[in-house]
Formats: C-alpha cells, sequence, structure tokens
C-alpha cells in the first residue's frame, strides 16, 4: 500500500514537472524579443518593471535617443508588465507616466509628450523582404546594403538591378541562416549604391551625421561592422582589407509593423 502511494506521488510531481517544463518552454517560444522605438524627439528613459501595484525596482532600462530602438530581451519575464517613462536630464530624470502591457507585447513605441502605443507580437510582420527596383536609370544600379540590430551590424554587397526591374532580398532568412538572428527582428536597414549614367557615375550615399560603414569596393562581401555587448556599446570592427573602406550609408524608413516587404526604389 505504501508503495502504491509513493509510486502515484512520484507520478503526480514529475507530471507536474512535465508541465511546468512544457510552460516554460512555450513562453520562451511564443514571447520573442520586444523592440522598443523612441519618436518623442527627446531623449527618453524606457524602465520596464514587473505586475505589481508598488514596483520599486526595474527589470531593465533603456536610454534612447529621438529615433533609436533597441530590442530588449524580457530578462526572463514572459507575463503581463509594466513601462515606465522617463524625461532625461542632467540631475534626476523627470518622471513622464507608466502604461501596463500585455506578456505577448512585440513593440513599444514611446510618442511626444505622453503618447503611446504597442502591438503585439501576433500582429507583426516577422519575415521581412526587401524589394529594390531601378524605375529611372539606364544603366544598372549597384548597392550595398546594411542591417543593424542589437545583435550586430553587417554591411553586404554587391546587388544590382537593371532598368525597369525590382529584385527581392529575404532580409530575415539571410540574417537568420548567416548569422542566427532570430524571426521577427526588424534590422534598421542601411543603403549605399551607385551606377554609371553615361560617362558619368551617380552616388547614393548619406551626409553629415549619417551612418559610416564599411565597404569592399571591388568583390562581393559580408562584413560585421560591429559587436554587441548587449548594452548599447558598440565595438566597431578594424575596416583595413584590401579595397576596403567606409562609405555614408542612407537610411531605409523602418516598414509598419504589419509590412513584411518594405522598398528601395532608384
Amino acid at each position: 500500500m505504501k508503495k502504491s502511494r509513493l509510486f502515484y506521488a512520484f507520478a503526480i510531481l514529475f507530471g507536474n514537472f512535465l508541465l511546468i517544463h512544457q510552460a516554460s518552454a512555450q513562453g520562451l517560444e511564443t514571447n520573442p524579443l520586444v523592440e522598443i522605438k523612441n519618436s518623442s524627439g527627446e531623449t527618453r528613459k524606457i524602465c520596464m518593471h514587473k505586475p505589481q501595484t508598488i514596483t520599486l525596482f526595474a527589470i531593465g532600462c533603456v536610454t534612447l535617443k529621438n529615433n533609436e530602438s533597441v530590442y530588449w530581451n524580457r530578462e526572463g519575464v514572459f507575463t503581463p508588465f509594466k513601462v515606465k517613462v522617463y524625461t532625461v536630464q542632467k540631475i534626476l530624470d523627470k518622471y513622464l507616466y507608466t502604461r501596463d502591457l500585455p506578456s505577448d507585447t512585440g513593440k513599444i513605441i514611446i510618442g511626444s509628450g505622453k503618447r503611446f502605443g504597442f502591438s503585439r507580437f501576433k500582429n507583426i510582420a516577422t519575415k521581412y523582404v526587401l524589394k529594390v527596383c531601378n524605375t529611372r536609370y539606364p544603366d544598372k544600379v549597384y548597392f550595398v546594403l546594411g542591417f543593424e540590430t542589437n545583435y550586430g551590424t553587417w554591411t553586404e554587397g554587391w546587388w544590382n538591378v537593371e532598368k525597369g526591374k525590382c529584385i527581392e532580398i529575404p532580409v530575415s532568412r539571410r540574417l537568420k541562416e548567416k548569422h542566427n538572428i532570430p524571426y521577427g527582428t526588424l534590422p534598421r536597414t542601411f543603403y549605399y549604391a551607385r551606377t554609371y549614367y553615361g560617362k558619368e557615375s551617380l552616388y547614393w550615399r548619406g551626409g553629415e551625421g549619417d551612418a559610416g560603414l564599411c565597404i569592399n569596393t571591388a568583390k562581393a562581401f559580408s562584413k560585421l561592422q560591429f559587436r554587441q555587448d548587449g548594452t548599447s556599446v558598440r565595438t566597431p570592427e578594424p575596416c583595413t582589407a584590401t579595397n576596403e573602406e567606409i562609405v555614408k550609408f542612407r537610411r531605409l524608413p523602418d516598414p509598419s509593423v504589419k509590412q513584411e516587404i518594405y522598398r528601395l526604389d532608384f
């Protein structure tokens, strides 16, 4: 009789362990990184808290300049959570507001004043494709792309597109296969391009204040630009090999949260 009771007790405990393990695994699969974007026009500090009524200590905080974005790894929190937003000041940051968010939040947008938006992960595109078209120029346009994520920044090229044609680049699939970047991560996308129009070269490049990234001017390449350390610190990789040089890139506007295909037109 005692042996039977011990067996059933062990079976219940083992079954509970399996359920907890499965629930944890499911949580990890269905609660990916949260993208946080600051579109307020000012520098903002954003802190995440557990959903208790009193939240003195933050799970994690990020400080973002205007138009900067970052991916928060949730710090193991797969439940509803609070977000507190501050204006960054020299001495003491000024508290603005608090928002309660569901566990499946996939993107947070900090707007001007107290404007605030978020999207659930199920409403966010997970696999992005860049469609590049040459609608105007008689010669081929040769271009390089830059992809910036919290996992690192890469440049890759060269592609080309003829007049009147378009090509599609499966951005998410390439980042997953080459660098193991998870689907659902929207990279900040940059480009540098050139063509020949008669005897004169035409260039598409950034100006003062735009990102300077390394390219190879003579051959196809894929190059890591910066290593990330899990914070805002970026460690640059050298750009000193044969035919390598730093050039200014233009940035493409981000697609909307539900938009899987975004465009670059020449």
